[in-house]
């Protein structure tokens, strides 16, 4: 070896010896410990007896809806209200034409008053009868005396019994008119009141405290009966009419209580009302289900109800142990020695704080219930 080449050969040892070390093996105490998360709580899981529900769909309508329809045929004439406005009861809303059911009207109106001058006519000529059946009647009875003591003659006697007996059957002519001239009477009043009803038809006014909803016709449109002129619905009350399978129908009763839900939140409502038909297409009954007044609603929104239908054991975890890694469901899984594993899980039915679990656990396991944003795989809990 030349001196030369000796730096290089003490240079190389000296690399060795400083790369040697630093390929050994960390030593046991250089190992890194598993991370410990503590106060975490845990739920065993088991198969619980929960109640079964149907959800039922349907739409929020008002308890009260009246459709104005016209009831005489003719033009109308003004419609004082548009759709969206709130009105009360009794208020006047369209106007029909009205000439001829007025004329009508005037004419019952004539034959009540002379029905009436006619009554009151035979009135006083039946008492006038009355009185002279009364004085003939004291004429002939003084007459049957006299006769008795041959002081009138026969002749005289005949006289004073005929006028008696002509008073009395103008006396029962009278009383048969005065009961024909108040059958006559009561017909005019029945007419009288027919008119005014049929006058009456000519002003369309609201039955109900609502809002109009429906405004079909305008002012000038010819509309014959039945046709429909607005729509009046009351705001106060709101029901639920959700369609129900034949199947579930025996586990409905009136008065009964379930949840119903609509755009404005959850709300107890209570059935009022099972039509008794089923829909030929659906094989489904309308089930109403009264709303609280302060509800919000309105009509045709979308709402659902809950129906309870009998009870079926599942497996449920809290909702607060579920995590989310994209469109994806887990749980955090605690074995016997208190490690975590994260695992997919299958999620099932929202049964209110829970969450029913189809895959992914079996009964008997343990879920981590908070701090799980603190957890991962290979993790160790210690429990509280």
């Amino acid at each position: 070896m030349t001196r030369k080449a000796c730096p290089a050969f003490w240079g190389g040892v000296f690399l060795a010896t400083v790369m040697i070390p630093g390929c050994r093996s960390p030593s046991n105490g250089q190992q890194s410990a598993v991370p410990v998360v503590t106060g975490v709580t845990v739920e065993m899981v088991q198969l619980r007896e929960t109640p079964e529900v149907y959800e039922a769909v349907g739409t929020v309508r008002s308890a009260t809806s009246s459709v104005l329809a016209a009831q005489i045929s003719g033009t109308v004439r003004e419609i004082r209200v548009k759709t969206g406005d709130r009105v009360h009861q009794g208020q006047l809303l369209a106007l029909l034409d009205d000439r001829s059911p007025r004329a009508q009207l005037g004419v019952a109106e004539a034959g009540v008053e002379e029905s009436a001058q006619g009554m009151a006519e035979v009135e006083q000529a039946l008492q006038a009868a009355t009185a002279d059946r009364a004085f003939a009647e004291v004429t002939y009875r003084r007459y049957q005396d006299l006769l008795a003591k041959n002081s009138v003659s026969r002749q005289e006697f005949d006289g004073a019994e005929a006028r008696y007996k002509a008073a009395v059957a103008q006396e029962a002519a009278l009383a048969a008119k005065k009961k024909q001239m108040a059958a006559r009477e009561q017909q005019a009043k029945s007419q009288q009141q027919s008119a005014q009803a049929l006058f009456s038809y000519s002003r369309v006014v609201s039955p109900i405290d609502g809002v109009v909803t429906a405004k079909p016709v305008d002012a000038g449109t010819v509309v014959m009966p039945g046709t429909p002129i607005l729509t009046v619905e009351d705001t106060a009350h709101y029901r639920l009419e959700a369609s129900l399978p034949e199947g579930f129908l025996a586990k409905v009763r009136v008065g009964q209580t379930v949840t119903a839900t609509t755009a404005h939140g959850d709300f107890e409502g209570r059935v009022v009302e099972i039509v008794p038909t089923a829909d030929t297409a659906s094989r489904t009954f309308v089930v109403k289900v009264e709303l609280p007044d302060d509800c919000g609603c309105r009509s045709g929104e979308y709402g659902k109800a809950l129906f309870p239908v009998g009870h079926e054991r599942r497996l449920t975890v809290p909702r607060s142990s579920l995590v989310e890694r994209g469109q994806l469901e887990g749980l955090f899984v605690v074995n016997s020695q208190g490690v975590v594993e994260y695992r997919l899980v299958k999620t099932g039915k929202n049964l209110g704080d829970r969450v029913e679990i189809l895959s992914g656990l079996t009964d008997g396991e343990r879920v981590a219930t908070s701090q799980a944003d603190r957890l991962s795989d290979g993790v160790r809990v210690e429990t509280r």
